[in-house]
């Protein structure tokens, strides 16, 4: 090959090295460090649009799994527990903050910040590390329906078969008003909604109640909700028990349905008798696995073991037990448990705290207001200045006439 055909051959050779991209296998843009997979993977497998570090399996996960959308660092946080204090909201002694990507839903509906009120039972879910920020907030009251029965002298009121017991610190808000009503004042028709915890076979511990209608005011057709677990079915009859209710429903609603599942119970009255439209599984609040956990409820003993707001509790010998021990699992107990989700459904219980109180468990104390000290004021010599005396000239006395007023008799 002659000399100068060489040296143009290695100068090509050169250049081909030296382009960004020539070796380049033909992998999808954007995939930088390891597989790049998909685009915008940085770094691990990039499996999703977003992942960053780690599996990045959901949009916006950032270190650790992010299982959760907006998941930095580890996982999240879900919490079951009444809305102790506003200032953003206080959950189980936790303060959330609330922003404006926040999401709100009451009882399955799209609802906003203004639909928050003390005594809620919600279920918030949120981003951990740092301050907790909700990303969302579910109210889901217990029921809503038409009070058949009130006993004022044990603060207790029947609806839809449902007990509430109402301790002596409720009162009883007015929908769409800053009133507020003793309990003594509700009667048998009044249209109500209730948040609370379950107490089991029937039975809610109120939390917050607001009544919608009095009884003399109601509209011919509201709406009722109950939530619970299945009790009974009969598809013979077209009935099932939730609670201590029994409801007369269409039969094909009943074919999903089990024992021991908990439930949503939806329709209306219609002049006077309720009217079942449908009756549907209740979503499961904690089942993002890995996710913190922090709930306050009532025990129950399911065929497997423990059980609270129909979740199961999975304790083991680093389970920590505060105001008892394990020998003080009862069911009917009102606890605060936390823990991890270890599968949709379960959690594996990190610690027990017995005797709770719902609206005040772990509160941090309110800040005292700040008496500021008094500062003394610095005197300040001031020239004493002579002022010439000025004698007040007489005023000659002015006798006034008396004048006789006339009695006024009644």
């Amino acid at each position: 090959m002659p000399k100068a055909l060489r040296w143009w051959s290695l100068v090509l050779i050169l250049v081909l090295v030296a382009l960004p991209g020539a070796w380049a296998l033909p992998d999808p843009a954007g995939g930088i460090g390891g597989s790049g997979a998909t685009p915008d993977g940085i770094g691990g497998t990039g499996i999703h649009p977003g992942g960053i570090g780690g599996t990045g399996i959901q949009p916006g996960g950032i270190g650790g799994t992010g299982i959760q959308p907006g998941g930095i660092g580890g996982t999240g946080i879900t919490a079951l527990g009444v809305i102790q204090r506003f200032g953003s909201i206080y959950v189980n002694g936790q303060e959330y903050a609330l922003t404006p990507q926040t999401r709100y839903s009451v009882d399955g509906a799209a609802g906003t910040a203004k639909d928050l009120h003390l005594g809620d039972r919600v279920t918030v879910q949120a981003a951990a590390g740092g301050r907790a920020i909700a990303q969302e907030v579910r109210v889901d009251h217990a029921v809503i329906g038409r009070v058949t029965k009130v006993d004022a002298a044990k603060r207790q009121l029947t609806i839809l078969g449902e007990t509430i017991q109402a301790n002596e610190k409720i009162s009883i808000a007015v929908r769409d008003s800053n009133q507020s009503l003793p309990f003594k004042a509700l009667q048998a028709g009044d249209i109500v909604s209730v948040s609370g915890l379950n107490r089991g076979s029937g039975y809610w511990l109120a939390t917050a109640i607001t009544r919608l209608y009095p009884a003399d005011a109601a509209p011919a057709r509201v709406p009722l909700l109950m939530r619970g677990q299945v009790s009974a079915l009969d598809p013979g009859q077209d009935t099932l028990a939730v609670g201590a209710t029994r409801l007369r429903v269409n039969g094909a609603l009943l074919q999903p349905l089990r024992v021991g599942q908990s439930v949503v119970v939806r329709g209306t009255y219609a002049d006077g008798r309720a009217q079942i439209e449908s009756v549907t599984p209740a979503a499961l609040a904690a089942q993002d696995v890995g996710n913190q956990v922090s709930l306050v409820g009532y025990l129950d003993r399911g065929d497997n073991g423990w059980t609270s707001d129909g979740m199961a509790l999975d304790q083991n010998g680093r389970t920590i037990y505060h105001n008892g021990d394990a020998a003080d699992m009862r069911a009917g107990s009102l606890v605060a448990i936390s823990g991890q989700v270890k599968a949709p459904g379960v959690i594996a219980v990190e610690s027990v705290t017995f005797r709770v109180n719902p609206m005040d468990f772990d509160l941090p104390a309110l800040p005292r207001p700040q008496i500021r000290p008094e500062i003394g004021r610095p005197e300040i010599e001031a020239p004493e200045i002579e002022r010439p005396e000025i004698a007040s000239p007489e005023v000659p006395q002015v006798v006034r006439p008396q004048v006789e007023r006339p009695d006024v008799t009644d």
